[in-house]
């Protein structure tokens, strides 16, 4: 088994429908942790790969409510980057650096635009095509759904 998105989807839904307070998966070097006794850390995520999870992952901030928009509408020209999994939402590889990119700056097909954090897993979320930044649909930090739009990318511009 490998901890890919999918897995760590498929391994938190498992978790949910259960009635179990913790549980920890280990493969290879990656380890999985999760407790519905979880704690707030308040720190954003670094880009450390295989690196392990903390004894209490972060709480996920709390969801709008249910009749508020999911996200801004996308600009109508220009292709919209989705969410690879749930989880949360950086513009920046570690606390204190610069973000991936800014609304106006130029991307190459491939290029890293932001990370999706799910239990400690950073999934890298890539440009699909070279053009200019034109939205930045996601606040930093903030929990995303899978298929969420959060960036959009202008291969005209």
């Amino acid at each position: 088994m490998e901890l890919t998105p999918e897995a760590v989807k498929a391994l938190l839904d498992a978790f949910d429908q259960s009635d179990w307070r913790e549980m920890t998966v280990t493969v290879g070097n990656d380890r999985v942790h999760v407790s519905r006794d979880a704690s707030t850390d308040g720190g954003a995520p670094s880009l450390a790969a295989g690196s392990e999870a903390p004894a209490e992952p972060p709480a996920l901030p709390a969801a709008p409510p249910p009749d508020a928009p999911a996200s801004p509408e996308a600009p109508a020209q220009g292709e919209v980057v989705e969410s690879p999994s749930v989880g949360l939402f950086w513009r920046a590889p570690a606390p204190g650096a610069p973000p991936f990119v800014e609304v106006g700056g130029r991307v190459a097909s491939g290029d890293t635009v932001a990370i999706v954090e799910v239990m400690k897993l950073m999934n890298q979320v890539v440009a699909p095509v070279e053009g200019v930044i034109t939205a930045i649909l996601v606040e930093n930090g903030a929990s995303v759904e899978f298929g969420q739009a959060l960036v959009v990318v202008d291969p005209e511009g």
